[in-house]
Parts: structure tokens; C-alpha cells; sequence
């Protein structure tokens, strides 16, 4: 599915390039911008296993021109390394025939068993220490749930604009998330936040469930904006966290659903992750 997706946005930029060599030429040359179609993208098959599953670690993309890597080769770090990522090593081809600039699809499949739970970064470079792109292994079991994606970054929801959702994670290590809920009070219109953390991941590593909780400080004579220790903490209930898959909003949209002390669940907010896509001015 990843891929099929993959060649999709493939087409579509084919379709926009084409259209625009169509069209005639402008009196005065302006810049275009178009994406970039993706050079690498690694996937994993099964996506989440638990230890001693025979995984396919899957390479694939389309290469600038018409001389597409020849191979690909897996490579394990030794035992004392200190970060334990994966490596696959591309084969460019070493010709001197010329490569015509045209972007031309390649694909590449590896065997990997992992054998302990975690989330390892896998290292996609060519033979000529070209850094092309990474990805992620996770392996998990039901006792022990890993998140599928990094949820890192600055969250909003487009109906409400000003609001918005911090969230900090330590993707690869802990898996914690500890996310800053910014709001305004529906009663004043001022603003007010809340934190949310002690969480947990789901088996299918999409769902986070933690706790919010709302800080105060005791009122101050300093000059605002104003650094104070906070007085008190109250607990305002629990939160869940949905991730899905998203090629337009930063890879990952969410919900988030709140379900207030002694209350009923309800739909918070509808979020988007704010991460801006790389362009190329021609």
C-alpha cells in the first residue's frame, strides 16, 4: 500500500511536469515550483512483529537518471556500537557510458530477524557514501508496545487556528510523549494550557493514552510576559491520542479525544502536523 501511494505521487508529478511543457512560455520567465518525486523510501514487511519474526526490509523509489543502483547490501554494527541502526548499502553502477537524466523506478528487498523489542533506525547510503534516505524497524509484542511513527513536532487544528499541541517524543529510546495543550478559555477568551504525560503506547503502536493535567502560579508584580514557578497542579482527566497516516499534512494526522474526571469521552480536536514540504525552484 505504502508504495502503491508512493508511484500515485509519482504520476502525479509526471502530470504537472508534462502540463507545464504544454503550456506556452511566458513573456517573462518566473520560477515554477514543483515536489521532487521521493529518490528513496524504506519500508518494512510485516510493519510491527514481535522478536524472532522474519522481517523484509523493502528499498524503492525513483533514481535521478537511467543508472539505477545495481544492488543492495545489508549491514549489522558490531556489538559495542553505539547506536545500533541498520545499514543498506546501495550499488551504484561505476560506467562510462552516460546517464540520461531521467527518473527511473528501482526496488530492492532484504531479509532481517530482529531479536529484541525496540525501534531501529535503518540507514539507506550509496557505495559512494551518498546519503540517500532512512526509515524505521519496529518490533514490539503485545506486553511491550512500540509507537509505528515519530510523533514529535507542532500540531494544530485548521477550525480552530491560534490553538494548538505541542508534542515531545522520544521516538527510538523510551517512547515517552509529553505534549503542551495551548487553548484559550471559552468563558474569558484568555489563554491557558495544559500538559499531557504518563502515558503509554497501544498494541498497534497508532493509539497513545496518557493523563492531562492543568498548572497555575500564584498571581506576581512582574513585568509580563512573566517566568513563574508554578503553585498548583490539577488533574483534568485522560487523553487519547490517534495517529494515522497522512502524505499531505507531515506524514501523520491525529484525533484527540478527551475524557474530562467523572465524565464522557468527547472529540477535542482534529490535528494536523505542521511541517512544511521541501520545494524546488526551477
Amino acid at each position: 500500500m505504502f508504495f502503491q501511494r508512493l508511484s500515485a505521487l509519482f504520476v502525479v508529478f509526471l502530470s504537472i511536469v508534462s502540463c507545464g511543457s504544454a503550456a506556452a512560455e511566458p513573456a517573462v520567465s518566473k520560477p515554477k515550483l514543483s515536489i521532487l518525486p521521493p529518490l528513496a523510501a524504506v519500508a518494512v514487511e510485516p510493519a510491527i512483529a514481535p522478536p524472532g519474526t522474519a522481517r523484509k526490509i523493502i528499498v524503492a523509489g525513483m533514481w535521478p537518471n537511467s543508472c539505477v543502483p545495481t544492488g543492495a547490501k545489508l549491514g549489522l554494527p558490531p556489538s559495542y556500537a553505539r547506536t545500533q541502526a541498520i545499514g543498506i548499502l546501495l550499488s551504484e553502477q561505476q560506467t562510462f557510458q552516460a546517464c540520461f537524466s531521467a527518473f527511473a523506478p528501482y526496488r530492492f528487498e532484504l531479509d532481517y530477524t530482529p531479536e529484541a523489542v525496540g525501534q531501529v533506525e535503518v540507514l539507506v547510503m550509496t557505495n559512494q557514501a551518498s546519503p540517500i534516505t532512512s526509515g524505521w524497524m519496529i518490533t514490539a509484542t503485545a506486553e511491550k508496545p512500540k509507537a509505528f511513527h515519530d510523533v514529535s513536532g507542532t500540531w494544530f487544528d485548521p477550525a480552530t487556528a491560534g490553538s494548538g499541541l505541542m508534542i515531545s517524543h522520544d521516538y527510538g529510546n523510551n517512547d515517552d510523549v509529553f505534549a503542551t495543550w495551548h487553548v484559550y478559555d471559552p468563558a474569558t477568551g484568555a489563554t491557558r494550557w495544559y500538559w499531557i504525560q504518563q502515558g503509554d503506547w497501544k498494541v498497534n503502536g497508532l493509539v497513545w493514552e496518557g493523563f492531562m493535567f492543568e498548572s497555575t502560579a500564584t498571581p506576581s508584580s512582574c513585568a509580563a510576559p512573566c517566568a513563574m514557578p508554578l503553585s498548583n497542579v490539577i488533574f483534568q482527566g485522560s487523553v487519547r491520542l490517534t495517529f494515522s497516516p497522512s502524505f499531505v499534512h507531515g506524514n501523520l494526522d491525529a484525533t484527540m479525544d478527551f475524557t474530562p474526571n467523572n465524565g464522557t469521552q468527547r472529540r477535542a480536536s482534529n490535528l494536523q502536523r505542521f511541517i512544511p514540504r521541501r520545494l524546488v525552484i526551477q
